[in-house]
């Protein structure tokens, strides 16, 4: 199910760039857009409620402040976005949610989307791994544009330190890991996949072969299973042997 947006701000970039940043999470569903509050204040107040309204704080007319004390009522949610951190308390004031401080990157405000929906039927997903088979990484750069991960596709995850890259059947994606420990904790006790190192986790299921301590995997992706981690992988790989049925006994 959608989460229902309404974005009020005057500065007709900043609106740009909250569409935007909007348009790439697929469950935010964005009703209306207001540059003028007065208008904002007009429509929403005779129109049904929506799970989120972002809005500015500094606008002519009426200060985002003070539109938010009117129209608090209106949406499940409420997040200020402003270029100025003095507003944080009265933000507190009127109840807000969450309050971005301009300008936020794609992952502050992809992350302030999972917290508050960060479980149940109206989950963003954004960063919760397991609540579908699939999840989404933002990639390194400027744009801050965010890929798609889809379990069953997943390879290998492995650390390089300060950043993460996702090896999948299609592609490879670079991510920091800052944004991830908590997933790859989740990972690593997921059925489906296996730690065979300090730095790797692979998929069972995309296990091509098997040699010594060298694993082929999907891809013709190689990785090494470190001595730490041999017992536990050399269990997996027993449990998935075949069972050699017993003999039949002739001698009378």
């Amino acid at each position: 199910m959608s989460i229902s947006c309404i974005a009020i701000d005057d500065d007709p970039h900043s609106l740009e760039s909250l569409i935007a940043y909007m348009d790439k999470l697929p469950d935010l569903k964005l009703i209306q857009t207001f540059t003028e509050p007065l208008q904002a204040l007009a429509e929403i107040s005779v129109s049904n409620p929506v799970d989120i309204i972002f809005m500015d704080v500094e606008m002519p007319s009426i200060s985002g402040i003070e539109l938010a004390g009117l129209l608090r009522q209106k949406t499940k949610h409420l997040v200020f976005t402003t270029a100025h951190a003095q507003y944080a308390i009265d933000a507190f004031k009127v109840d807000a949610d969450a309050y971005l401080l301009k300008p936020y990157s794609i992952l502050h405000f992809a992350k302030t989307i999972n917290n508050l929906y960060p479980t149940g039927k109206r989950a963003a997903h954004l960063f919760a791994v397991f609540d579908e088979n699939f999840f989404y990484i933002p990639l390194q750069g400027e744009n801050g544009d965010l890929v798609r991960i889809d379990l069953n596709e997943l390879i290998a995850v492995e650390d390089f330190g300060e950043d993460i890259q996702f090896s999948t059947t299609t592609n490879t994606f670079l991510s920091s890991k800052s944004n991830f420990i908590k997933m790859l904790k989740m990972l690593k006790n997921h059925p489906a996949f296996i730690q065979i190192s300090a730095s790797v986790i692979i998929s069972k299921q995309h296990i091509k072969s098997v040699l010594g301590d060298k694993i082929l995997l999907s891809g013709e992706t190689c990785y090494t299973v470190s001595e730490a981690h041999q017992p536990l992988f050399a269990n997996f790989i027993q449990d998935n042997l075949p069972i050699e049925k017993p003999k039949p006994n002739t001698t009378q």
